[in-house]
């Protein structure tokens, strides 16, 4: 099983920050499980696109499996994240 640096663009991360304690750590427990989350699933129209479904939330990444990254490009309510 392969090992992922996980990163943040400044929105997801604001978000994140922005939420209280406990979804917090709903949010970011279900992330650092990435990519072998059972919540996954690919984007259409994406080439290495997925969301991760963490309650009411969406989490938008790309997994780029030459370096081993998963780069969070989004986290937000599920009827705002597509947008």
């Amino acid at each position: 099983m392969k090992t992922y640096k996980i990163e943040f663009r400044r929105q997801a991360d604001r978000f994140i920050s922005s939420r209280p304690i406990k979804e917090r750590i709903k949010l970011l427990a279900e992330i650092y499980k990435l990519p072998y989350s059972k919540h996954v699933k690919k984007m259409e129209g994406y080439k290495d696109r997925y969301r991760l479904r963490v309650g009411d939330f969406r989490v938008i990444y790309e997994k780029l499996d030459q370096v081993l990254i998963i780069l969070v490009l989004e986290v937000g309510n599920r009827g705002d994240v597509y947008k």
